[in-house]
């Protein structure tokens, strides 16, 4: 009997030491996992406790991320690549900069620097070009008005009357006489002369009108009558001639990038003479012709040279000679004798003009 309590009790010591030996490794355990845990902070501010529960949430949505993405590369990859956005955004702010708040990657046109173009020499930008560059001087229709002088040349002169057979010649002397005209013409389409289109010729035709008024012609006419001892006697001849001239030219206009355009051109036509006041003395004073006014046709052509200079598109000043000659004329006067007296005499003359024009 006292066997069996002395069993009964070693066998209780036993388990009470057992059971004591669990509880303090667990409560050893215990206290070593609760040492590295943050005790929560209870508040009884509402507001405190709608903010610990929503960083409870953050906290347990971080730990899912970081479970997820540890298991799963490519998200570990594209947040790999956020933390590098974030480091980029980082380093501007700390430089300055405005960093993007969500990390996205600035646009082509806003990385790429702005870099300067530098023109080659001679190119131009497609808005800078000119008109006349790319379809050629303006064509159309212009009207002009001129004015300057005329310079007469010495030409030859021959009278004769029959019967009886009277023949006499000299050399003409004439005064400088004014002139003033118009004239309207076209500019047609030109010829590039190179590849950028700065230099053209631009045909043109024009036709002009213009008066040379009161030219005083004079000279001393030696001859006489056929058969007769008098047959170098000298003779005093005077007349004024006034012309109308009448031309159509062409001309070939050199356009390039100056406003200044040298241009050439010639034409022919015809010309309207008026004599008047001719006298014709002779040695013993008498006057052998009447005097009466006499006109004539003739053909003439003239040549030209001239430099025009373009204020705008449609007005340009230019300045020009001209070299003009008038196909001998023969006049006919009256005698006193009642015969006729043929004079014969070419017109040539020296001319510097300047005038306006507009373009339409």
């Amino acid at each position: 009997m006292n066997s069996f309590y002395a069993q009964l009790r070693g066998k209780r010591l036993r388990q009470t030491l057992v059971r004591s030996l669990f509880m303090g490794v667990a409560s050893f355990i215990c206290c070593f996992y609760l040492n590295g845990q943050e005790m929560p902070v209870i508040d009884s501010n509402p507001q405190a406790l709608a903010q610990s529960g929503g960083d409870s949430t953050a906290t347990q949505g971080s730990s899912s991320s970081t479970t997820d993405s540890s298991s799963n590369p490519s998200i570990v990859s594209s947040r790999n690549d956020s933390s590098s956005s974030s480091s980029a955004d980082t380093q501007a702010q700390a430089q300055g900069g405005v960093a993007n708040p969500y990390g996205a990657q600035p646009s082509q046109a806003e990385s790429t620097p702005n870099v300067e173009t530098k023109e080659q020499p001679g190119s131009k930008n497609p808005k800078e070009i000119s008109k006349e560059e790319v379809l050629g001087p303006k064509t159309g229709i212009y009207f002009g008005v001129f004015g300057g002088a005329a310079f007469p040349m010495s030409n030859g002169i021959s009278a004769l009357n029959s019967p009886p057979l009277f023949s006499a010649g000299g050399q003409t002397h004439g005064d400088t006489a004014g002139v003033g005209g118009v004239q309207v013409g076209y500019n047609f389409s030109g010829y590039k002369l190179d590849s950028q289109g700065k230099y053209w010729l631009q045909p043109a035709a024009q036709f002009e009108a213009y008066y040379i008024g009161q030219e005083n012609i004079s000279s001393t006419l030696v001859g006489g009558v056929a058969g007769t001892p008098m047959t170098h006697t000298p003779y005093a001849f005077n007349t004024e001639l006034n012309m109308g001239i009448f031309v159509a030219d062409g001309l070939i206009r050199f356009v390039n990038p100056t406003k200044i355009v040298p241009y050439l051109g010639g034409g022919i036509g015809g010309a309207y003479l008026a004599s008047s006041g001719t006298n014709m003395i002779a040695p013993n004073g008498a006057n052998l012709l009447f005097g009466h006014s006499y006109s004539q046709g003739a053909f003439v052509g003239q040549g030209l040279a001239g430099v025009q200079y373009n204020f705008t598109d449609h007005w340009s000043a230019f300045i020009e000679y001209k070299i003009l000659w008038i196909k001998e004329t023969e006049f006919s006067y009256l005698m006193y004798s009642g015969n006729s007296m043929l004079i014969k005499y070419p017109q040539s003359f020296n001319m510097a003009l300047g005038g306006i024009r507009y373009n339409f």
